[in-house]
């Protein structure tokens, strides 16, 4: 049976001993909802959501649904095709910095061999709450059809686009190979910066252009006054595909210093008629404010299209209710939202509202005490009955050797 908040607080009122009018009511069971979900990781509330964007070989942080409780992650599961060893260790966000490229070489020091979504290195999975925003951070070595469009290493045949200028080899700030290409915004106080290239490497893009996504390293010296980064490629500077990025990969707003942006090719726009099959052309840029002038030490590095793996997210979820519309929510504000809760779990929520009720006519002592112990006991029984299924942390105890580490 699905309650909804008019079932609900008319069970909740038998349970206390005095009255409580309906605003203050709608206060008790929307606590009392929380509470419960804090406390319990509720089997009604096991939500499965398609990883946003797929999984990239390479690409660590990704965004987190928006009510992911806490950590509480149980799987990250390839949506066809898992194999028997297809699991993964959850550990700390320092840890997965430590170790989030380990074992992907081979003793030779070449890269491992993948089979499918076989590979003979961990699989880790952490979280990390930064400024408010939580990501779900990911390494996994995927079987991702990849082209690298320009390492972006070496000026080569990229030039100037609009207030960029004086584009060099920078061997001292980068984030793969062995250098990056710097540049810098003149005075001139124009909208773009940035560079291009009509020279580029021909190159098919025909089985990215409906799915694929491209992914580039970018580094703001300031992002003050940056509206956009805009990505284009095609046969010529008259016949494009152009894609806009408003944040990074992660879906948070841009920062200062290095940024991987994702293009989306299910976002571009088509100007004249490009041929998909032989891009000559590319560039890279900035819109931004007209008073955005002489400044240094902008950074492109590693431009790579991809089209990833697709998984799912299974996690608990913080959200307690659904409103008519079938939307997810944290707290209720209709009589008509639905409680995500069996049965057994309504209980629960009812035992936990009738304490909090009491406590709020100020009952007796006695009274507020049996109350919680009956919280209590249908917390136990539970807790017992359906054990949390969460992926347990573990951290790395003896790191001597990748093969003989023990965790905990």
């Amino acid at each position: 049976m699905a309650y909804n908040r008019t079932t609900l607080k008319a069970n909740i009122a038998t349970l206390i001993s005095g009255t409580v009018n309906n605003s203050d009511l709608n206060t008790i069971v929307n606590r009392a909802v929380r509470d419960v979900i804090s406390e319990h990781d509720l089997r009604s509330c096991i939500r499965k959501s398609a990883l946003s964007p797929n999984l990239f070989d390479e690409v660590y942080q990704y965004s987190a649904p928006a009510d992911l409780k806490g950590d509480k992650i149980i799987d990250v599961k390839p949506q066809t095709g898992r194999s028997k060893n297809d699991y993964w260790r959850k550990t700390t966000a320092e840890e997965f910095d430590r170790r989030k490229q380990y074992g992907r070489n081979d003793s030779f020091g070449d890269p491992i061999k993948l089979v499918g979504s076989n590979w003979n290195g961990e699989s880790l999975v952490a979280t990390q709450d930064t400024d408010m925003v939580k990501k779900v951070l990911l390494s996994k070595a995927i079987d991702d059809t990849a082209i690298t469009l320009d390492p972006l290493t070496t000026v080569g045949t990229w030039t100037a686009f609009g207030d960029g200028t004086n584009l060099t080899a920078d061997y001292t700030n980068y984030i793969k190979g062995s250098s990056s290409i710097n540049w810098d915004i003149n005075a001139d106080g124009g909208t773009t910066a940035g560079i291009e290239n009509s020279a580029l490497t021909s190159v098919d893009i025909s089985n990215y252009i409906t799915e694929g996504v491209v992914l580039v390293w970018v580094y703001l010296s300031s992002k003050t006054n940056v509206t956009n980064l805009i990505f284009r490629i095609g046969s010529s500077s008259s016949a494009y595909n152009t894609i806009t990025a408003t944040t990074n990969n992660e879906g948070t707003a841009f920062v200062n210093g290095w940024n991987l942006i994702r293009f989306n090719y299910s976002d571009k726009t088509v100007v004249g008629t490009p041929t998909n099959s032989a891009c000559t052309y590319s560039a890279l840029y900035m819109t931004k404010t007209t008073g955005k002038i002489s400044e240094t030490d902008y950074r492109f590095n590693y431009l790579t299209m991809r089209q990833g793996a697709h998984y799912d997210l299974v996690y608990y979820s913080k959200y307690g209710w659904q409103n008519l519309a079938g939307a997810y929510i944290e707290n209720s504000t209709l009589d008509t939202d639905f409680v995500n809760a069996d049965t057994d779990e309504i209980r629960l929520i009812e035992e936990r509202a009738a304490l909090l009720g009491e406590m709020h006519i100020r009952s007796s002592e006695s009274t507020i005490k049996a109350k919680k112990n009956s919280y209590l006991e249908a917390s136990a029984l539970y807790k017992m009955q359906y054990p949390s299924t969460v992926l347990l942390l573990t951290t790395t105890y003896n790191d001597m050797d990748y093969g003989n580490s023990i965790y905990y």
